[in-house]
């Protein structure tokens, strides 16, 4: 019999290989969701610094590539490359834990309200389809925060936001609501 018309058996696949494929499916949407929501809430909401979230995102991406690096070299055998593999996996794991970072903080915070009135440092005019934002000092960070409901004009007449804020679980501060002032 010659090789061409021999059968290629495939062989079985286990219980733990389906487990493994099953999370490499649902991680990939998860990621790209937990992208848009971390993106969102820092620009938006929570008064954290870039690196912080950085450190998160590559500590836990590290974490997970080092937990997923022996089954994936036994699968891939002499083809496996880790640049590639630990990149992806700091991509999709690094986003879902900064987005499970994020929840925590807002979820689990104690609910206390408090209100800052700061000066406007700075009014910022929307362009094309973007919000008007205006710059302000919170807790000695300077912030930009979106306004949505009010139009340039109407901005620029105002000098003080009041900004109601809530501490998060890991003392983050979380933007609630801002609105404008004319004075103290």
């Amino acid at each position: 019999m010659s090789r061409r018309h021999r059968k290629t058996k495939i062989p079985p696949t286990t219980k733990k290989e389906i487990i493994v494929f099953i999370i490499k499916v649902l991680s990939i949407p998860l990621s790209l969701l937990s992208f848009i929501y971390l993106t969102r809430q820092y620009n938006n909401f929570i008064i954290i610094k870039f690196e912080f979230v950085l450190y998160i995102y590559i500590i836990s991406g590290l974490t997970f590539g080092f937990l997923f690096y022996n089954y994936e070299k036994k699968q891939e055998g002499k083809n496996f490359k880790i640049l590639e593999h630990f990149l992806l996996i700091l991509l999709i794991y690094g986003s879902i834990s900064s987005t499970v970072f994020l929840i925590a903080n807002e979820y689990l915070s104690t609910n206390k309200e408090y209100k800052i009135l700061s000066p406007i440092i700075a009014k910022h005019e929307s362009f094309k389809r973007s919000p008007n934002s205006i710059t302000v000092n919170i807790e000695g960070t300077e912030r930009e925060i979106n306004i949505h409901n009010c139009d340039f004009k109407k901005i620029s007449t105002y000098n003080f936001a009041e900004i109601k804020i809530k501490k998060g679980y890991w003392n983050f501060p979380i933007i609630m609501e801002t609105t404008l002032k004319l004075d103290k």
